[in-house]
């Protein structure tokens, strides 16, 4: 079997896109699979001197984004959709055509090479659009975007062989579609990947943080519009005392500045971005970490960000309701609450810090999340789907 994966993101990016696709490719490519990858040139936008493309990796010119307009962003995906077609037709035939969704846009060339290729079609959702976009308030249903987009998702459904996504909400979400088929709807949960727990301590990480100096709360991700973060700054003021490190960078870095600083939040710290070595370090010597949506309406989607604190022993508090709430209850190492009680993540934050977990309950907890929540682990059973469903 030939597949060629379809993405917007790829290493050496280390978004969550881009994790969750190389660890889906490596699977499959161990399964007998002949996998091309087909990635955004955006991939490149942060690469190492030392990075050396695979063979089996090709990437596709883009729009440059150079800032994050609304208009920006079609120009991007709309450009990436017919670069994609383009590149596409000098790599050869496929049996499988695997898009990674968002960008919605993307299924579009997806739709196109399989198409013409009469190559099987996978749809790999990481995020349902327009659905995420009205309950994040983004924009309404009935609105000129809401329409494309769900014009465009209904025919991406309607032709797609397999549909994947990361929930158990997800899987529900789409098969209450009548344009997808339920009995085509395979759950392929993004889950820890083994070798961030598996890196060891940075002990000059640890010192430069002063990650072993009292009581401190972490956040590790986009600075961006689907976190929320100004509650954290409210928690923040009422918590002098500890230690606010903020790891990342994104759309809302600039006002969270001027937030903390317009509160003289000198427990604030915004620390840049760190690689996956020295965020398993931080989040393993933290005292708890933050991890947040924006809205309760967000109930099919978990942050992958909480996959790698629970498995690196760190307590979590949580403001997210859903599949999310259900893992760390699951887990049993943290708290949640929804997004919008501020003060409920006040009190959940006073109680964590006022009691922490001992070593042997965030063991249990690293223990249960790689046994049971392994990302290699469902890669191998994704793969095994994929062969036995679409095989000729």
């Amino acid at each position: 079997m030939r597949l060629l994966f379809l993405t917007d993101s790829y290493r050496p990016s280390r978004s969550a896109c881009a994790n969750r696709a190389v660890v889906l490719v490596e699977a499959m490519r161990d399964a007998g699979i002949d996998v091309q990858v087909l990635a955004s040139q955006d991939s490149l936008a942060t690469s190492p001197d030392s990075y050396a493309k695979p063979d089996y990796v090709t990437f596709f010119p883009t729009y440059p984004l150079l800032s994050k307009t609304a208009l920006n962003r079609i120009r991007n995906n709309l450009a990436s959709c017919l670069s994609a077609i383009r590149s596409a037709r000098s790599l050869g035939a496929f049996d499988v055509v695997l898009c990674s969704s968002p960008p919605l846009l993307l299924t579009l060339a997806a739709m196109s090479i399989a198409s013409k290729l009469k190559a099987k079609l996978v749809l790999d959702i990481r995020d349902i659009w327009p659905d995420v976009a009205y309950e994040m308030g983004s924009f309404a249903p009935g609105s000129p975007y809401g329409r494309v987009f769900e014009r465009i998702a209904k025919r991406g459904f309607r032709k797609a062989d397999l549909v994947c996504t990361v929930s158990p909400g997800k899987v529900d979400k789409l098969r209450m579609k009548r344009s997808v088929n339920e009995n085509d709807v395979l759950l392929a949960p993004n889950g820890l990947d083994e070798t961030f727990v598996r890196q060891p301590i940075l002990q000059d990480t640890v010192s430069r943080y002063r990650l072993n100096s009292g009581t401190t709360c972490v956040y590790i991700g986009n600075l961006g519009l689907a976190q929320g973060l100004q509650n954290l700054l409210v928690i923040a003021e009422r918590f002098p005392n500890t230690r606010f490190l903020l790891f990342g960078s994104g759309a809302e870095e600039e006002a969270l500045r001027r937030i903390a600083q317009n509160k003289e939040l000198g427990n604030v710290e915004f620390c840049g971005t760190v690689d996956a070595a020295e965020a398993h370090t931080v989040l393993t010597c933290a005292t708890l970490a933050y991890i947040p949506l924006v809205s309760s309406n967000l109930k099919d989607s978990i942050p992958t960000k909480l996959f790698e604190a629970l498995g690196s022993g760190c307590p979590v508090l949580l403001a997210a309701a859903g599949d999310a709430a259900d893992l760390l209850d699951e887990a049993g190492l943290g708290l949640h609450v929804p997004p919008e009680d501020i003060e409920g993540q006040v009190e959940a934050f006073a109680a964590l810090a006022a009691k922490p977990y001992g070593e042997s309950e965030r063991q249990a907890t690293k223990n249960y999340i790689l046994a049971e929540h392994s990302r290699q682990k469902i890669a191998a059973q994704f793969s095994n789907e994929i062969k036995t469903r679409l095989a000729h």
